[in-house]
């Protein structure tokens, strides 16, 4: 049967003084100018010692960068274990969304009822300090590490609040629970609004949860919001999809180099498959999101408004190193259910709206949603889909093995696309 073996893990060299001591025989055959250089720099350095892992790390990352493929990428230790959190869906810090603005460290919103929101931080807030270090310039993740810590410790920030003065305040951390799924009522409850923030370990459970509680109220439709979605689990994304379509539909196929597919199909239990939806996307959303928004827009389910998806098609395994970095390899390219192709090209809204300016989001006016909104108010969702990029018929889906890949997982190095993190 047709199907994907993942690679298991490899050992890498160990750094020494001396690079020839138990070098694999066939990196000595295969790269020698890499080894020549290797101890040239360790024998000949003006500044001594050097650090053998940067050293070690900058050969991977430039191994991986000369792929030419940004997802192909080596991932420090720090960063895996962020990423590893993100999609679990909690972590210990201060429970605040935070994003670098001009250099400066600028919470987008706090957590509501995390330690953040209860001591009174609030959006437009700058942390100018976290503890003795000052943090302009800093890389998110770095100036994200000095914020979170254990549960139970405090972290004293310095923080500038628009033109008043510098004010400090001192929070104990907490465990922190980010819900991947808003949902409310809209227009005297005529109207379903579910945002999904990331396809991570709880976005099926809390979006079927959602979906119920908002169907019961018998809206006209629902807007589901997947802007600045930058994707996850490649399982989870065939779960939530499951919940718009009926079952056995496929909503991808993957290919790999051997010239072998899978087929994901859905699977039974979804309880939005019949209502009339609008699919909210700009180029935020990325992965796993246009995994669905292909999927929707291919079967016609969807009327989707807002920007073009970000273009990425791919799918990775991600390897743990021994030293607890990681290694995300590339290993095929997926196609919505009419054959098509999103990697590098996106998926294009049916109806394009640019994203709010930063004028509009200071005061709550949201373009997008409200097209939506609008298009529902005037009965414009009995109106057939216009066919768009990604509903361009090919050629049909072939006969291929289908089936779950849970170790496969399909995700994003956040440095990437999501300049939005929480700390």
């Amino acid at each position: 049967a047709s199907g994907v073996v993942l690679a298991p893990r490899t050992g890498a060299p160990t750094a020494s003084a001396n690079p020839n001591d138990g070098t694999p025989a066939e990196f000595k055959n295969d790269m020698p100018v890499f080894w020549e250089a290797w101890k040239l720099v360790n024998d000949n350095f003006y500044q001594q010692p050097i650090d053998q892992e940067k050293m070690t790390y900058g050969a991977v990352g430039g191994m991986v960068d000369a792929l030419g493929d940004v997802h192909t990428a080596f991932v420090d230790q720090q960063r895996a274990a962020y990423l590893q959190t993100q999609l679990s869906g909690s972590f210990e810090g201060i429970g605040a969304t935070v994003e670098m603005v001009n250099g400066r460290l600028t919470i987008v919103s706090p957590i509501k009822g995390t330690p953040a929101d209860k001591a009174g931080l609030q959006a437009g807030d700058v942390i100018l300090q976290v503890d003795d270090t000052l943090i302009q310039n800093m890389d998110v993740m770095q100036a994200i590490s000095l914020i979170r810590g254990p549960k139970g410790t405090d972290v004293h920030l310095k923080v500038q609040r628009g033109t008043q003065p510098a004010f400090e305040v001192t929070i104990t951390r907490n465990t922190i629970n980010v819900p991947e799924v808003t949902s409310k009522m809209l227009e005297n409850d005529t109207i379903a609004y579910v945002e999904l923030s990331e396809f991570g370990e709880k976005a099926k459970s809390e979006l079927h949860k959602a979906l119920a509680e908002a169907l019961a109220k018998n809206p006209k439709a629902l807007i589901f919001d997947l802007r600045g979605n930058p994707g996850g689990y490649l399982n989870t994304a065939i779960e939530v999809a499951s919940e718009f379509i009926d079952k056995d539909k496929v909503v991808l196929i993957e290919k790999f180099r051997d010239g072998q597919q899978r087929v994901y199909k859905t699977e039974d239990g979804g309880v939005a498959t019949k209502i009339p939806m609008i699919l909210l996307v700009n180029e935020g959303s990325a992965s796993a999101s246009e995994i669905l928004a292909a999927t929707l827009r291919d079967y016609k389910r969807a009327t989707i408004i807002g920007q073009k998806t970000f273009g990425k098609g791919s799918v990775q395994t991600t390897h743990q190193l021994s030293d607890q970095s990681q290694l995300r390899v590339t290993i095929a390219n997926f196609y919505s259910p009419n054959d098509v192709t999103i990697n590098h090209i996106g998926v294009t809204p049916d109806i394009e709206i640019p994203d709010a300016t930063e004028y509009e989001r200071s005061r709550g006016i949201d373009p997008q949603l409200q097209k939506a909104i609008d298009m529902i108010k005037n009965g414009e969702l009995e109106k057939p889909a216009p066919v768009g990029t990604s509903s361009q018929w090919i050629a049909p889906v072939p006969k291929a093995e289908v089936g779950m890949l849970d170790a496969l997982r399909e995700w994003i190095a956040m440095n990437f696309f999501t300049p939005r993190l929480p700390a």
